[in-house]
């Protein structure tokens, strides 16, 4: 009887290196030029793997013979050798009857007599992950002829540059904060993600770049590059897996660190652009590149946590090559001793089991975010994205390992699943669970902030009475005005020759009536004085518009007007508004309350509230008055979501055709009045200082009196997760 045996690929050449005291080696492919790191265990499989016996044997051989093969269980080697077949380093082969007889009868003294002579499962079949795949563009040839040249920005004098740039643009930015805050408020408005695509994918090719350039600084080869997506989103991508046989771990930190280092200096220089240039494209676009640049270098590939530049860089700094498998694996082990029998894990293990766990919450709030992201993005289709990937993940490879570890052996019993449960641990187990649940009923440490936003009281509201073209502009924003003062001064010269002509015909007419009181001519006198009445009403009107062209302020106050300055030369309207003026000491908290929150505002007039500004001041106040009827339009846009604000809106129009806001549901106008400063950093005016918040801040209020738990606040987030999917698709 023919039986399949493997060996390992004859063209692969093994090359032992040594990291933290830790051997590993490094498998190259002279002629594809691959390269894959694999530890000693796997090292010893290949070894076994020459061709003689199935795979089967030769993991009975080795857990019998090895240490580390005695350690890791015939089971676990069987695993190990079944995934080097499928990265493609194994490979089967079928020898012929008379050889395969002879291998039968002279097995090796050391075989195990129950080794199973059957041929090994095969290697569950790779399937295709939508989620990442990538499409090979450029072959190592061209990638190295590209980047010879290039080599000299991987120097110590680029590098001081860089460093130069960095610091200007970080200054750059500090003085013009307020320009790039209101660039940034427009990228969320609709099509502005299309400034954000434009921009990722030119970064991401920088960043690349970075890696493919410092990779043959050092000496290595890439293997390639291309275009990788991951969940659909366009990435370029260059394999460096050749780094793996560089010796020196500062040259591999290197090469880890040269993208985000690109990354980051074309983030700086493009700030630089935004604030020095005046096209508005350019500066959307240079925006787009200084935000994601910046913030994504940091958050995904400067991370640790998941296996981008910061984890290979964590992995070359403390010398341990094996970190994300050796943390998996301590994990397992630690959390299998609560129910399993079996040895506690190792004190030198601990920290290996915290950095694990880490990476485990960090992978499941990435993917919480996407799959909520995906939801609230693309409604019933979103869903079944997320059902499909869940199915591909986690329950797609269990049916492969139980169909093939069901192949060689019988159906289990539940006696055989129950028997390694310890009693004990798994009672411990359901005490920690019980623990877990009643911590549920524990104050949240999410409670109700209502979306909020500091305006000033009663301002009083500058408009003209009269269209024309602004003459001249007396008073700018923020300066003091009293009552009766000229604010600027509009011009009309066809309103201005009107007026003279009524006041010279006005005139006229009183000369005239003079001359008929004299003539003593009645009648013509009777009709001449109507005439005059009728032109000294239209002398009046007249006069009051002129009159009018003088804008003045209505109270005494401040002036808000932003863009006076830009006045002069410009045509207004009738009915404009040119600003406002306001009394700077008063100043209250509009907050957005959701419907239901109507029992809890409407009749609790003076309830204490807590007010949190964004830049972590903290106010105490009193709910002034709420407004008795609800709406669906937001009285200030700043707190839409398309501005960055934290309401979910949509865009519709009123029934004079202007562009408004809506939010999901009708939501409730709360005037809140602050009392005092419970905590105080710095409004514009040092640290520790009690000036009051500015208006048109952002802030969150909460009522002091209410708390809700852990479990409440799970439920009320997934009731507004689908209240929000209701309304869009209904």
């Amino acid at each position: 009887m023919n039986h399949q045996t493997h060996r390992v690929r004859p063209e692969l050449r093994f090359s032992p290196a040594l990291s933290g005291g830790e051997v590993y080696y490094v498998v190259e492919d002279a002629g594809q030029h691959r390269f894959w790191k694999i530890g000693p265990l796997e090292y010893e499989i290949c070894s076994l793997l020459t061709g003689k016996y199935p795979i089967p044997v030769a993991a009975a051989i080795l857990a019998k013979t090895s240490k580390l093969g005695r350690e890791a269980g015939a089971e676990k080697l069987i695993s190990i050798a079944s995934r080097l077949l499928q990265l493609g380093l194994v490979e089967s082969v079928r020898p012929a009857a008379s050889a395969t007889a002879s291998t039968s009868s002279d097995a090796p003294p050391n075989a195990p007599p129950n080794a199973p002579p059957n041929a090994p499962p095969k290697a569950p079949p790779k399937l295709f992950d939508p989620s990442f795949f990538r499409i090979p563009v450029l072959s190592s040839d061209a990638i190295y002829r590209g980047t010879r040249g290039l080599t000299w920005l991987i120097s110590v004098p680029c590098l001081m540059v860089a460093a130069s740039v960095w610091l200007v643009a970080c200054i750059v930015a500090y003085q013009n904060r307020d320009q790039l805050i209101a660039l940034g408020a427009k990228l969320f408005v609709p099509g502005g993600q299309w400034w954000l695509l434009v921009a990722w994918l030119l970064l991401k090719a920088v960043h690349e770049a970075g890696h493919a350039i410092a990779n043959t600084k050092v000496g290595a080869r890439s293997n390639g590059a291309g275009i990788g997506f991951m969940f659909f989103a366009p990435s370029p991508y260059v394999d460096v897996t050749g780094l793996w046989g560089v010796p020196n771990r500062w040259s591999r930190i290197l090469v880890s660190a040269a993208g985000m280092l690109f990354e980051i200096t074309l983030a700086a220089a493009a700030i630089l652009c935004a604030c020095n240039i005046e096209n508005s494209s350019m500066k959307y676009l240079c925006f787009s590149i200084a935000t994601l640049g910046t913030f994504t270098t940091i958050a995904f590939n400067g991370n640790p946590l998941m296996r981008y530049d910061g984890y290979y860089i964590l992995v070359d700094l403390i010398d341990r090559p094996n970190l994300w498998q050796d943390a998996s694996q301590s994990m397992k082990a630690y959390f299998s001793t609560w129910i399993f029998k079996g040895q506690e894990v190792p004190f030198w293990s601990i920290p290996l089991l915290v950095y694990g766990l880490c990476c485990w919450i960090s992978r499941l709030l990435l993917l919480s975010a996407m799959g909520w992201g995906m939801w609230m993005t693309w409604d019933g289709a979103g869903l079944l994205v997320i059902f499909f990937f869940a199915c591909l993940w986690l329950i797609v490879p269990q049916v492969n390992r139980i169909k093939n570890g069901g192949q060689n052996a019988g159906r289990p019993s539940w006696r055989s699943l129950l028997a390694p449960i310890c009693p004990k641990k798994a009672m411990r187990c359901f005490g920690f669970a019980c623990v877990f649940s009643l911590c549920g009923f524990l104050p949240s440490p999410l409670q109700i902030y209502w979306p909020a936003i500091v305006e000033y009281v009663d301002p009083s509201d500058v408009r003209t009475q009269v269209a024309g073209f602004v003459a001249e502009v007396f008073v700018h924003d923020g300066q003091g005005v009293q009552e009766g003062d000229e604010i600027l001064r509009l011009g009309n010269p066809d309103l201005e020759l009107e007026c003279q002509n009524a006041i010279s015909q006005w005139k006229a007419s009183q000369g005239k009536c003079v001359a008929l009181r004299a003539q003593h001519k009645n009648s013509e006198l009777q009709a001449e004085e109507a005439l005059q009445e009728s032109l000294k009403v239209k002398v009046d009107s007249l006069t009051a518009k002129v009159d009018a062209l003088r804008v003045k302020a209505t109270r005494d106050g401040i002036l808000i007007a932003r863009m006076s300055r830009n006045l002069p030369g410009s045509f207004l309207p009738e009915g404009q508004s040119i600003g406002m003026v306001v009394d700077p000491s008063k100043i209250e908290v509009h907050a957005s309350i959701p419907q239901y929150a109507w029992d809890r505002v409407a009749h609790n007039v003076d309830a204490p509230v807590s007010v949190n500004m964004f830049n972590g001041d903290r106010w105490a106040g009193k709910i002034s008055k709420t407004l008795p009827r609800t709406s669906d339009v937001l009285d200030s846009p700043s707190l839409g979501g398309i501005y960055g604000g934290p309401i979910g809106v949509i865009q519709s129009k009123a029934a004079k055709g202007e562009s408004q806001l809506k939010s999901y549901a009708p939501r409730l106008q709360t005037r809140i009045e602050l009392n005092e400063a419970l905590s105080n950093h710095t409004w514009l005016s040092g640290k520790g200082s009690h000036r009051r918040p500015p208006p048109g801040a952002h802030c969150s209020v909460k009522l002091q009196l209410e708390n809700e738990s852990v479990w409440q606040t799970a439920y009320r987030w997934t009731l507004a997760g689908c209240e929000k999917h209701f309304h869009e698709t209904h």
